[in-house]
Order: structure tokens, then sequence, then C-alpha cells
């Protein structure tokens, strides 16, 4: 993979002794998505998916690790673009920034979790361990309630619920770790992916996996999570 390779000369491998130097630029952090109908039985436990945040300085991977998808977001200049590997199939679609349908912001890709703006949201509590401080935040609407703890040093959500009438979705931080290694390591696996433009695509049918997506009816991907639906955050 082109992009991919030439950074891998750049990336960092430097990690820091102690939290009170950690960096929010240079750190990956480990997610739960715990989702639960509210009309489902007592009993019945929530379905839960991994995923994956890893930040390397103008490096972002986003990792769904239940579906294998990972999304690699490169800031050039102004600019971001997308390189989306599957693992399944071992194959990564490149897009260029004026491919994307939907153009974020680099907060928007900084961060893996959703989150209504914390201006909008009441600071409740606050409270310290070391280095790290914790925010505790609320939010109340006519169709959700948001509670939010986050993580200002770091710029990371270590926990957050939405709540509405049908589901009730919580994000739980279960780790991070302030280096890069695994975003180098993450890296190199997907550089070795047979990769194909999005611009290309069309011309690729004898391509099993691009045959697949093109009879799915494979588009240009819209950047959205599944935190929340119709709130865009801005820390």
């Amino acid at each position: 993979m082109k992009i991919i390779s030439a950074l891998l000369c750049l990336l960092s491998l430097s990690s820091s002794a102690s939290e009170c130097n950690i960096s929010p630029n240079v750190i990956s952090a480990y997610y739960q998505l715990s989702t639960q109908a509210a009309n489902s039985e007592p009993m019945t436990k929530p379905v839960q998916q991994l995923f994956e945040l890893h930040r390397n300085n103008n490096t972002v991977l986003q990792r769904n690790v239940s579906e294998g998808i990972n999304d690699i977001w490169l800031l050039n200049g102004n600019r971001l673009s997308l390189n989306r590997a599957f693992e399944k199939y071992q194959h990564t679609i490149e897009y260029q920034p004026n491919e994307l349908r939907h153009q974020p912001q680099w907060q928007d890709a900084f961060q893996l979790v959703m989150t209504p703006e914390l201006s909008q949201m009441k600071l409740v509590e606050q409270k310290k361990s070391g280095c790290i401080l914790e925010q505790h935040f609320v939010l109340k609407d006519k169709h959700r309630e948001y509670q939010l703890t986050w993580l200002p040093k770091l710029q990371l959500v270590k926990f957050f619920q939405v709540k509405g009438a049908e589901l009730t979705r919580q994000w739980q931080l279960t780790k991070f770790q302030p280096d890069a290694e695994k975003t180098v390591s993450l890296l190199k696996q997907y550089a070795s992916y047979q990769s194909t433009d999005y611009a290309d695509i069309g011309d690729n049918e004898g391509i099993p996996f691009l045959a697949t997506m093109i009879n799915q009816g494979f588009s240009m991907p819209v950047h959205n999570r599944p935190a929340l639906a119709n709130k865009a955050h801005q820390h």
C-alpha cells in the first residue's frame, strides 16, 4: 500500500514511562461496545463488539475488531484521506480526499466514540487519579439520556452511555497504551494487503473481493460511527 508503506518509516516507536508524560497524539485505546434493546428479556445479554483507536500524530487507525474492518486516516496539510483495510479479504481500498462523500474534520478521525459537544453537557463531577483527570458529564434531551466520562489529558472517552426508547449503548475504555508499537505493527500488516484505488474498482471485477463489493452495491464510506446518529462532537 503506497501511502502506508511510506508512513512506516516515519512512525515513532518511543513510549512514555510515566502517565504524566503521555501525549494524546501517540496512544492506543481499546474499547468494548455493548448494545441492548430496551424490550429485551431481563436475562438477555447485550451484544458486544470490540473496537480500537490508534493515534500516531498525523495517522489515526480506527479498528472494528469484531468485523475486521479498519479505517486508516491520514492527515496531509488540511486534507484527510482514507485507506479501508478488510482483514477477511486481505485487501485495502484507498480513497483520495475528493472521493469521500463526506469530508470529516480531523477531530472526527481523532475520536472513535462520537459524543455530544462538552459545552452542551453538564459537568457533574471531576476527580483526579495521579496525573489523569476524569470529568463526568450528563445530558438529557427529548429522545435520549447521555452519560460521559472524559479524560481531557488523553483526549479519550473512558465511558459513554446513550439510553433511548429502543436501545442502550455503552462504550467502555478497557485499557490504553502510551506508545505507537501496536500502530506500527498493524500498519505493516495492512501494507502487505493487495490494494486498489477507489477510482479503479470498476476496472477490477476479476478480483473476487471487488466483484463481491460491486454486486453488493459498494459505495464511498460515510464517516459515521455507531455511538450516535445525529450529534457530532468537538472537544
